[in-house]
């Protein structure tokens, strides 16, 4: 049994992620003023990095989940 895994909830966040992009794609047919500039550039834009950077760190911790599950299951073998 797995004590932890995170890539299902890392999956789950990048999907999300690509959705808002999409649902933004289509609202930007219909809302074009300065408003909208700002909300894409303010709150938007800066998202794709922080998921990145969060998916990225995701991936690493459960590696680390990984090894230590192993090493538990096998505590003499290191």
């Amino acid at each position: 049994m797995r004590v932890s895994d995170l890539t299902n909830d890392s999956t789950k966040l990048y999907k999300a992620h690509i959705e808002l992009l999409q649902s933004w794609e289509l609202t930007k047919e219909h809302w074009k003023d300065e408003n909208s500039e700002n909300f894409e550039d303010n709150h938007l834009a800066p998202l794709g990095p922080l998921v990145r950077m969060l998916t990225d760190a995701t991936n690493r911790l459960n590696e680390v989940f990984a090894r230590v599950e192993r090493d538990l299951a096998n505590p003499g073998e290191h």
